[in-house]
C-alpha cells in the first residue's frame, strides 16, 4: 500500500486497522435516533450483566454491601481482571497502542454525542449527552477493538476477546 500523508496522518491517530476504525468513527456521527436507544439498551444489558457477574449471580438482592463484597473474592476478582476491555488495555499498552485506543474513542465518543444547535453549554444540551453515554461506551468498545484487531493472538487478546467486544455495535449497526 502507498502510503501519501493523509493515510500516514490517519495512521499515526488509529493504528495500522486505521480504515476500519475511520469506518466506525463515520458511522457513529450518523446514527440515528433509534440506533442510539438500541445501543445504550446493549450498554445496559453489558452493565447488567456485569453487575450480576460481580455479585456471584444474585444481582442486587445483597445490595451495595453484597456487591463491594464481591469484589474482593478471588475468582470475581479473576473475573474482572479476564474482562474483555481489561484485556484491550493491557494489549494496548503491551504494544504502544495506548494513545491510539484513547483518541480513537474519543473522537468517537465526540461522534456519537448529540449536538443541537443553540444548545451548547446550556442545561438542555448536558441533559441530551447523557442520554448518549451506554452508546458511547459501546462504540467506544467497537472502536477498542478496531485499533486492535491486527494483535488479535497475541497474549490474551483473543477472537473471542475481540468478538465480544465488538458484538453490541455488530448486532446493533452491522446487522
Amino acid at each position: 500500500m502507498t502510503h501519501t500523508p493523509e493515510t500516514l496522518h490517519l495512521e499515526y491517530l488509529y493504528g495500522p486497522q486505521w480504515h476500519q476504525a475511520v469506518r466506525i468513527i463515520e458511522r457513529s456521527g450518523q446514527l440515528t435516533a433509534e440506533e442510539r436507544e438500541k445501543l445504550n439498551a446493549a450498554s445496559k444489558k453489558l452493565i447488567q450483566d456485569k453487575v450480576s457477574a460481580l455479585s456471584n449471580g444474585s444481582g442486587l438482592e445483597g445490595g451495595l454491601s453484597g456487591l463491594l463484597a464481591g469484589l474482593g473474592m478471588g475468582a470475581n476478582a479473576q473475573s474482572v481482571a479476564a474482562h474483555p476491555l481489561n484485556i484491550a488495555t493491557a494489549t494496548a499498552k503491551a504494544f504502544g497502542r495506548s494513545r491510539n485506543v484513547q483518541l480513537a474513542g474519543m473522537i468517537a465518543g465526540q461522534a456519537v454525542s448529540p449536538t443541537s444547535v443553540g444548545t451548547t453549554g446550556d442545561l438542555s444540551g448536558l441533559l441530551e449527552s447523557f442520554g448518549s453515554i451506554g452508546a458511547v461506551a459501546v462504540v467506544g468498545q467497537a472502536v477498542t477493538a478496531t485499533v486492535l484487531s491486527d494483535l488479535i493472538g497475541q497474549g490474551e487478546f483473543t477472537q473471542a476477546v475481540y468478538d465480544e467486544l465488538m458484538e453490541p455495535w455488530s448486532s446493533t449497526i452491522d446487522a
